[in-house]
């Protein structure tokens, strides 16, 4: 489903003429006011990029963006599958089975230079009708000039409008001339996607593609290519991930400002700009991973309403907690449904004219351009990176994102909230589970967490038992059984389990109930205006009878907490604390690792 906001005039013939219209300043005075005692900026929401938005946009308070978004002239795309190619003829069966499947673009991911020959590229491409498939290749391709001579060769696939998505190293004019009959091939690749998995933000992403454009500009022209011919190569691979309306306005903030580099260069401002999109995996699941169709379904949404001309989509697991094939064929679904059911395809730029997505647009591309021209002061995408520049900025946003997820002010839903136990299955692959999370943790914003839970999982094997935590509650009931929900959540997420919750008074047959199943943990809900004597006197109590029980409290240090410490809690556990921290101390204290 996708929605639109148009922008229209008034007219007396309309639904709501009798409601006088409300500008932007007393909306604003009047969501003050109603705010009372909360600042207003606390429902404005700071994007990662460092620009507010609003929590309201009309015509009088909205931005354009600065340039034209040169939109498709239609809202198709091509569905394109990724085929791993160790075997030319095997490669080739799946992707014809893929093609009868209605995927409408073929990725070949070369895993050996050796592959690329002329006999081998005929077995690997036979019976695909070319004009019909976009084909890409990417991966381990060699010599990307002997590659071109050899596609060429191929009197058919001078008809192929595909790509090369992998970045070529040897940037030379021969090149054009190897691909002189390649008419539609985009064979110099700009690729974002390794940016992305670094941790760049979106406006990061769109200034990182703008500077490789204007490297090659500046290379190719020195070789005297011609700015239009150079444009008519170029690709950009972006990532798409799951926060829907940034991933939605982030193509179109490119499209906005690729006219302005072309200009600079002599280039058509209104050459064709093509874009091609693959799902992120950054916030990919192991242990959830059905919970993965669902980001991958926003993604793919955001990425065919932002204009993506082609989108990829991986299996939406490994093949450890979903077979491959099923995984594969429910992410293959997600463009047919999405066209067939949803007709995603019938309305070119759905997007144009909503006030708030035309200035999350304008504020991208505002932020972008910026970061784009400093790149360029400081000699261009390549010298940026070799000093440091782009490393170091990319470092700094990843590290804000790492913190967001860490203390949960991101949420994501099986991972650091809201988990569903382990399956059969997976309890019986630990092994395998454990060393995915491994190898994605550099680029994976899941793996932190799954990987308390996978050594919890390990110690309960290992041991026959899983250090639990009790929830005692005391006082307001209502507000107790919030706290509670709010602790089981945050323990789970280390992999404790629950040993029972409870509305207790303070006192020792009170604590015999807490203890009769040996909690390593007891979690303290007090829901009392002072919550400090309750609190001891439970503390103290708990200290007589089990005295290696570790004593948490829900909410922040309350006035007089130092009492509470005495008594022998162990520590506070709130909102804003680094939820990952805390749980990696309470693993060590309770002897999981």
């Amino acid at each position: 489903m996708y929605f639109t906001t148009i922008m229209t005039t008034s007219s007396d013939n309309q639904l709501f003429q009798d409601f006088l219209p409300v500008s932007w300043e007393e909306w604003k005075a009047r969501a003050t006011a109603d705010l009372r005692d909360i600042p207003y900026d606390r429902i404005r929401w700071k994007t990662p990029d460092g620009f507010l938005l609003e929590p309201r946009y009309a015509a009088d308070n909205m931005h354009m963006p600065p340039g034209a978004c040169t939109a498709k002239s239609h809202n198709g795309w091509n569905n394109c599958r990724r085929i791993p190619v160790t075997n030319c003829r095997s490669a080739n069966t799946e992707a014809l089975t893929a093609l009868s499947d209605d995927a409408t673009a073929l990725e070949f991911s070369i895993t050996s230079p050796d592959l690329c020959n002329k006999e081998n590229l005929e077995l690997l491409f036979e019976s695909i009708h070319f004009p019909a498939t976009a084909i890409y290749l990417s991966g381990s391709v060699g010599d990307p000039h002997r590659l071109l001579e050899n596609l060429a060769s191929i009197t058919a696939f001078s008809e192929n409008k595909g790509g090369l998505l992998t970045e070529v190293q040897k940037n030379t004019r021969e090149l054009f001339s190897a691909a002189r009959s390649l008419s539609e091939f985009r064979f110099l690749a700009i690729d974002t996607l390794p940016w992305h998995e670094r941790g760049a933000t979106p406006s990061q992403e769109i200034a990182l593609a703008l500077a490789g454009v204007s490297d090659l500009m500046n290379r190719f022209i020195a070789q005297d290519v011609a700015p239009e011919r150079i444009a008519a190569a170029i690709e950009i691979v972006m990532a798409a991930g799951s926060s829907h309306f940034v991933e939605l306005a982030k193509p179109r903030a490119f499209r906005s400002l690729y006219p302005f580099v072309l200009k600079a260069y002599g280039a058509p401002e209104n050459a064709s700009t093509v874009l091609f999109a693959r799902i992120s995996s950054k916030n990919r699941s192991l242990l959830d991973p059905f919970t993965n169709v669902l980001r991958q379904t926003t993604g793919a949404i955001s990425s065919i309403l932002g204009g993506y001309d082609s989108l990829q989509i991986d299996p939406f697991d490994n093949g450890i907690s979903v077979s491959l094939n099923d995984a594969e064929r429910i992410s293959a679904n997600i463009h047919l449904i999405l066209k067939e059911e949803s007709f995603l395809d019938r309305v070119n730029d759905p997007a144009a004219g909503s006030y708030y997505i035309e200035t999350l647009t304008a504020e991208l591309a505002a932020t972008a351009w910026k970061q784009f021209v400093e790149i360029e002061a400081a000699g261009g995408l390549a010298e940026a990176i070799k000093n440091g520049m782009v490393p170091d900025a990319i470092a700094r946003a990843a590290s804000s994102a790492r913190k967001n997820i860490e203390n949960r002010k991101k949420n994501l839903i099986g991972v650091n909230r809201y988990l569903w136990p382990l399956t059969v299955g997976q309890e019986e692959q630990l092994d395998a589970l454990q060393n995915a999370a491994e190898t994605a943790r550099n680029t994976s914003e899941t793996t932190s967490f799954e990987l308390l839970r996978l050594k919890a999982e390990r110690h309960r094997i290992t041991t026959g038992s899983i250090p639990s935590v009790f929830i005692w509650l005391s006082g307001d009931p209502a507000l107790g059984i919030r706290q509670a929900s709010f602790m089981e959540d945050f323990f789970r997420c280390g992999g404790f389990g629950i040993a029972g919750t409870a509305l207790l008074d303070a006192d020792s047959s009170s604590c015999a109930t807490a203890l009769e199943n040996n909690p390593s943990i007891v979690a303290l809900c007090v829901a009392e205006k002072d919550p400090v004597p309750a609190a001891e006197t439970i503390c103290m109590t708990i200290r007589k009878q089990l005295p290696g029980a570790i004593i948490v409290m829900a909410g922040k240090p309350p006035e007089g907490h130092e009492r509470l410490l005495a008594a022998g809690l162990d520590s506070f556990v709130y909102t804003s604390i680094n939820v990952l921290a805390m749980l990696q101390s309470y693993h060590l204290k309770t002897g999981i690792q």
